[in-house]
């Protein structure tokens, strides 16, 4: 049976030549900025499908179609399969970008980037199954709650309703979090790969924002799942994971701790510099009731407002560039590039810690332009409400959740230790 327990379990492996044909096969790599170019001529027309991308609970195929001829599924594929090998700072930009057309978009885009990652990760036997057609293998993760699993001859026999699957109605494939008993009984946590096909997918993403998402439930009862597409999570997660024996791309080096907290922080990011955007266009026009000025812009009151508004996504945009930069210096480091490994705990502390505020910023900053907007901003048609909804649901999110991330921040920057395994 393959399956990965420990670091001793890991042979060194060459690096498959075929993976090197197919990047050649795949052509040009753009340069980091006109990647972003591409990302931004995405942006009015993700701007004008927002309304139906909501309607469908879904990005629309015609979004996807796009996304794919961008190439922006591949930034942190491997070369090696024909990804673009790209980095942190790629990744956080184009996620916050995309946020500025549909944040429903943003968050979806987002975690099928890092879920191609994480893919790159596994042992061989596995990518080749993954990348088989192509670099940018989509799929859904989740992990919420823990399935159970059952050791069986040449594998695992799985059970489990999976909620909050992002990105699965466009997903050819499923990585499911369960555990199983080991050794002396302890809990050990697997992920497991299987086909999206092999999986029900339960329509329950009825919310009131992000439903673009299509974060639906996956349903599993006795599902088997071959060894070679099972993996110890703690292993998955470590810098020295099987997928980095086979490809030199930096990123695949990297700790997964390192990636797991951006997508919502630059959704929320994003949402609010399109929230400020629009209430500038309808200052400059916009005649408010029961006001002498001829236009919204002209009152030294919402002159005011506008200035606090911009100040506060300043404000998220300086937290979630301090965030980034951290991210990124990891990354470095474990590139070679800079002596030293991954976060210290301090620095856990301060990259949570910034995203949480800039989450935060963001959502005071949207309150604000819906309460200076009137009463044709909360029209299901005017995009203003939209990314309020959208932000508020994003608040909710684990990664910008303020309560357990303060207390946990607080302890590292204290030097008292971080007590939850997963911050």
């Amino acid at each position: 049976m393959t399956i990965f327990l420990d670091d001793t379990a890991i042979a060194p492996l060459d690096l498959d030549a075929g993976f090197h044909a197919l990047s050649k096969a795949h052509g040009y790599i753009p340069t980091h900025d006109e990647l972003l170019a591409r990302v931004d001529a995405l942006i009015p027309r993700l701007r004008e499908r927002a309304e139906e991308t909501e309607r469908l609970r879904r990005i629309p195929e015609s979004t996807m179609a796009e996304l794919q001829e961008a190439g922006v599924f591949k930034i942190l594929a491997p070369k090696g399969v024909g990804g673009y090998g790209m980095g942190v700072d790629a990744y956080v930009e184009v996620v916050r970008r995309l946020a500025q057309g549909c944040p429903s978009t943003a968050w979806n885009v987002g975690h099928l980037i890092e879920h191609v990652w994480m893919l790159a990760r596994w042992p061989k036997a596995a990518q080749d199954e993954v990348f088989a057609e192509g670099p940018a293998p989509l799929a859904a993760a989740t992990g919420a709650p823990l399935g159970i699993a059952e050791k069986v001859p040449g594998g695992f026999r799985i059970t489990g309703r999976w909620s909050f699957a992002s990105g699965v109605l466009h997903s050819q494939w499923a990585l499911l979090a369960v555990e199983h008993d080991g050794p002396g009984h302890n809990k050990v946590r697997l992920q497991c790969l299987v086909p999206i096909d092999d999986v029900e997918v339960v329509d329950t993403w009825h919310t009131a924002g992000l439903r673009g998402t299509g974060s639906n439930d996956i349903h599993a009862e006795g599902l088997f799942v071959p060894a070679h597409r099972t993996m110890e999570w703690s292993l998955l997660a470590a810098a020295d994971n099987p997928g980095s024996r086979i490809h030199p791309d930096p990123m695949i080096h990297t700790p997964m701790a390192t990636l797991l907290n951006i997508v919502a922080p630059s959704a929320a990011l994003g949402a609010a510099e399109y929230a400020l955007e629009l209430l500038r266009g309808q200052m400059l026009k916009r005649k408010v009731k029961n006001t002498v000025e001829n236009r919204q812009g002209d009152s030294p009151l919402a002159q005011a407002r506008f200035a606090q508004a911009y100040g506060l996504v300043t404000t998220a945009r300086l937290h979630w560039a301090e965030a980034a930069s951290l991210a990124a210096a990891s990354h470095r480091r474990q590139s070679g590039q800079v002596s030293g490994a991954g976060m210290t705990e301090e620095e856990r502390a301060q990259y949570r810690l910034s995203f949480a505020l800039s989450g935060e910023a963001s959502a005071q900053a949207v309150t604000m332009i819906m309460a200076g907007s009137g009463g044709s901003a909360h029209r299901l048609a005017h995009p203003l409400q939209r990314i309020q909804r959208d932000v508020s649901v994003l608040l909710n999110h684990p990664t910008l959740a303020t309560d357990p991330i303060l207390e946990q921040a607080g302890r590292g920057l204290l030097g008292l230790g971080l007590t939850v395994a997963s911050f």
